[in-house]
């Protein structure tokens, strides 16, 4: 299969999403239910392409969780994090499978770790020196599964092999050496054993003996006897037998039943003929009971027939709540679910799921309620009459293709600029003046031929301006309808941050919780990828020298538990996202203490800085105020990081820090980063751009401090010198830099392109954009002149 194989595209994106929603969800923020589908769904996309060992660790996740839903195991914190390796162990066998069409076996260990769960024994403690996924082997497995796949007569016979139960259980396999030590007596018995076998194969990449089958097909008669307390233990027997005969229909009905049981649901209607044909469950075979209508009944779920009917009966109304693509927005839903009435069922994908409910509330009153609990819409995304027509589909697109839409918009916008600015030209104007002037001193006659022409002149460059006017405006709306291609919500971005300050905290011996704001505010993905990195490590900065440890912050009247706030918010044509926390904030005698020791700054020039200037120190490259080197500190790696990547985005990084209460990091960058707002400036008979955020001030060559004399503009650029004409202040790290130039130009917009590898790694060049005119303009980077 090839990798633009659209199976593997969906692959592709909807597992990303399926394992996104489990990390972000294990911390309990999510209903176990919508952790279980997702895992469902990771196993069943796994094996439609055939990943053995993705499905077989994804399965035996999906083992834990089918306990938990059914209120038999506690999600507790060995759960919790045996679950969280599994879903960091799928990520790179997702990356082994995308990459390199490679199958990666699941890591032995962790396999061990979920069985011991799923089985109730005490929890093998993982090896503390692995330092990620195991993808190799276990050498004794490979060893059992050559020795079985040698016993397959014995196997097929039925035969206990206790010799190879005692190795089963040293390779750590006890269920496997249980279901060997006797004879499996039953096709269920059987098929169990299959199972086990399959695992093994899963795990080691070799034959095991699960070629074996069982001679007869699967018994219905004691699934169609079973009591409703019996249903799941008799559903799964049945599903065991089909396994051991080899009918993936029957085994498969068998899971769904079993299903449906343990979830505490009615039988379903069409069991007895899907039963008779050995297939799964499908659509509702039963007419609808009165006064369900046919519509309604093509809609519902066939469990909640029933409910819906006796709904209907008493008054209310069925209705179709749409879930908007959030991972906890079935946790946000809950409080309008518990006041507008009755749970009736669920389906569709986690990303787009319809929950159905019956409700006795009037249509105002419960569209109230809606817009009361989620007013934007974006967890309770859409609700209707249940028998309406469903929200509009979604559809995926590849994002090359969203790119090269983008790409095109982006140089219509050039175009469309170049048309403004030629139009605006006062040449353009001056040589219309200039021509009813000269007509006017022309002879009568001549100045007769040239009047029509010239009106025909004027009326057409009115035309143009109007529609120039008009593709302005229609831009400006095609600008917000491709960035909605791409946008995703800042919980996207901020859904992995708890898991690293958890962990960053714990090495440290500290306690530290995230609260995030403004989840639903949407950014380009582009920019979010940008900002991944720069508020990890704001984070990580955070918990490492910001938060005190729980006995100094209780001493100092605080909680035991350091709370960071992560916000977002929208601006026009900007995002504005601030980091804070109410730890100890910035030792400003340290960081300049630090700063005077490895020569940053001399002593003199340290007891002349501000406090905004102390704080940019913390911004050099190499600083840091650590002595030792740890796992997250002193390396000299950090926040000129952040300072690197808003610097790229065309944004600023803002520092604010009261001593004993805290700190807060801004980052403000534009929302698209492929266009900035610059200050054009000449040098050399060239237009240069200085990015706009960065300008502090404008001044006359006069205005100068003598102490502060300018740089010019030529110097830098090696050009011939010139006279100055202004002179431009601009902020950096290292302080601030006052440059001459020979021209101060205007304000605007500066479609930026790709620059060349080569002049990427030039000190001083930002980027290169392009003017309306077409002429290409170098952006300047003030920390690099």
């Amino acid at each position: 299969m090839e990798a633009d194989d659209p199976l593997w595209q969906e692959f592709a994106a909807e597992t990303a999403e399926h394992l996104d929603t489990l990390e972000q969800g294990l911390d309990g923020s999510a209903p176990v239910d919508v952790l279980f589908r997702a895992m469902h769904s990771l196993k069943g996309m796994s094996a439609a392409l055939g990943a053995q060992g993705m499905g077989a660790l994804a399965h035996r996740a999906e083992d834990v969780l089918g306990l938990v839903r059914a209120g038999r195991m506690a999600l507790d914190a060995p759960a919790r994090d045996a679950l969280l390796a599994a879903v960091d162990a799928l990520r790179a066998q997702r990356t082994a499978l995308l990459e390199r069409q490679a199958d990666a076996p699941p890591p032995p260990d962790l396999l061990t770790r979920l069985s011991a769960l799923a089985e109730g024994r005490p929890e093998a403690a993982p090896a503390a020196a692995s330092a990620g996924p195991v993808t190799g082997a276990s050498p004794l497995r490979l060893s059992l599964a050559a020795r079985l796949a040698e016993e397959v007569p014995a196997l097929a016979r039925g035969e206990a092999l206790p010799g190879l139960a005692e190795a089963a259980e040293g390779a750590g396999l006890p269920r496997l050496a249980m279901l060997l030590r006797a004879a499996p007596g039953s096709a269920a018995g059987f098929g169990r054993l299959r199972a086990a076998l399959l695992l093994l194969e899963a795990n080691t990449g070799l034959p095991a003996g699960a070629s074996i089958a069982w001679p007869d097909p699967p018994d219905p008669d004691p699934l169609r006897a079973a009591s409703d307390a019996a249903l799941a233990e008799a559903a799964r027997d049945y599903a065991d037998a089909a396994l051991a005969h080899g009918m993936e229909g029957a085994e498969t009905l068998g899971r769904q039943v079993q299903d449906l049981a343990l979830r505490g649901l009615p039988r379903p209607a069409g069991l007895e003929a899907a039963l008779t044909a050995g297939r799964p469950l499908e659509g509702a075979l039963a007419p609808p009971p009165p006064p369900l209508t046919p519509g309604l009944a093509a809609v519902l779920p066939p469990s909640s027939h029933a409910r819906a009917a006796a709904a209907m009966a008493s008054g209310q109304r069925i209705w179709r709540l749409r879930l908007g693509p959030l991972a906890a927005a079935e946790a946000m839903a809950a409080p309008f679910l518990a006041r507008a009435g009755e749970v009736l069922a669920s389906a569709g994908p986690p990303e787009a799921m319809d929950i159905f409910l019956a409700s006795a509330l009037p249509p105002g009153e419960i569209a109230a309620l809606r817009a009361e609990t989620d007013p934007e819409g974006v967890a309770l995304a859409h609700l209707a009459p249940a028998d309406a027509p469903p929200p509009a589909p979604t559809m995926r697109v590849r994002q090359d293709r969203i790119d090269a839409v983008i790409a095109l918009e982006t140089e219509l916008r050039a175009a469309s600029l170049a048309l403004t600015e030629a139009l605006a030209a006062p040449e353009a104007r001056s040589a219309l003046a200039e021509l009813g002037a000269l007509q006017g001193r022309l002879p009568p006659a001549f100045a007769a031929r040239i009047a029509g022409p010239l009106e025909r002149l004027r009326a057409a460059t009115g035309a143009a301006e109007r529609a120039a006017s008009r593709v302005s405006l229609t831009l400006g709306q095609l600008d917000e309808a491709v960035l909605a291609l791409r946008v995703v919500p800042f919980a996207t971005l901020a859904a992995r941050l708890p898991r690293a300050l958890r962990a960053a905290a714990e090495a440290g011996g500290k306690q530290a919780a995230l609260v995030v704001e403004g989840e639903d505010v949407q950014l380009d993905r582009a920019l979010a990828d940008a900002l991944a990195d720069p508020l990890l490590h704001l984070i990580r900065n955070a918990a490492d020298h910001g938060v005190e440890p729980p006995a100094e912050r209780m001493a100092a009247g605080k909680p035991a538990t350091a709370q960071l706030v992560l916000s977002a918010e929208r601006l026009p044509g900007r995002l504005r996202v601030s980091l804070s926390d109410d730890g100890r904030g910035i030792d400003e005698a340290l960081v300049l203490a630090r700063a005077v020791d490895r020569g940053l700054v001399s002593p003199d020039a340290a007891a002349r800085l501000a406090p905004a200037d102390i704080h940019a120190l913390l911004f050099l490259p190499g600083f840091s105020t650590r002595e030792a080197v740890s796992e997250t500190s002193g390396r000299g790696v950090g926040l000129d990081v952040v300072q690197e990547a808003a610097r790229r985005a065309g944004g600023v990084v803002r520092v604010e820090s009261v001593r004993g209460q805290g700190t807060r990091f801004t980052l403000d960058v534009p929302l698209n980063a492929a266009i900035q707002p610059v200050l054009l400036v000449e040098a050399g008979g060239h237009a240069y751009a200085l990015p706009a955020g960065r300008v502090e001030a404008v001044l006359r060559p006069e205005e100068c401090p003598a102490d502060a004399a300018p740089l010019a503009l030529e110097t830098v650029l090696r050009l011939p010198p010139a006279r100055p004409g202004a002179v431009v202040v601009l902020r950096r790290p290292a302080g601030k830099l006052s440059l001459a130039v020979a021209r101060l130009g205007r304000r605007t917009d500066l479609l930026l392109k790709p620059l060349h590898p080569d002049l990427a790694a030039t000190p001083g060049v930002g980027g290169v954009g392009v003017l309306g005119n077409g002429e290409a303009v170098l952006l300047l980077e003030p920390d690099g002149l």
